[in-house]
């Protein structure tokens, strides 16, 4: 069986903007980063959002890591955040921890 990897999506609680594709870490409308309150789902047509191979090079499965020094979410792949220089290796949380804290789990939207 092929593997498929699926790309989540979030809706930004600032201006409301829904679907927007996991690897953007910042709204496509209003700009506003996503943050901790950020709610990752599956999209309804599973096929039409299985990645190529060409955008599969391009991701992780690994989570996403909280710097520590701005709060900015950073690709699992990058040692120091892309906002501030912050090290990788001084962050303690990655999205996946931080959210079995809070409860809000990866999921099908409802």
């Amino acid at each position: 069986m092929e593997e498929r990897r699926i790309e989540g999506l979030w809706d930004c609680v600032c201006c409301g903007q829904k679907g927007i594709k996991a690897r953007f870490d910042t709204c496509t409308s209003c700009g506003k980063a996503r943050g901790i309150e950020t709610y990752f789902y599956l999209p309804d047509d599973l096929n039409a959002a299985t990645l190529t191979n060409e955008e599969k090079a391009k991701t992780t499965n690994a989570p996403d890591w909280l710097c520590e020094y701005c709060g900015a979410y950073n690709r699992a792949d990058v040692t120091c955040c892309e906002k501030c220089g912050g090290e990788k290796s001084v962050s303690k949380y990655n999205y996946g921890m931080l959210h079995k804290l809070t409860g809000k789990l990866f999921g099908k939207k409802n």
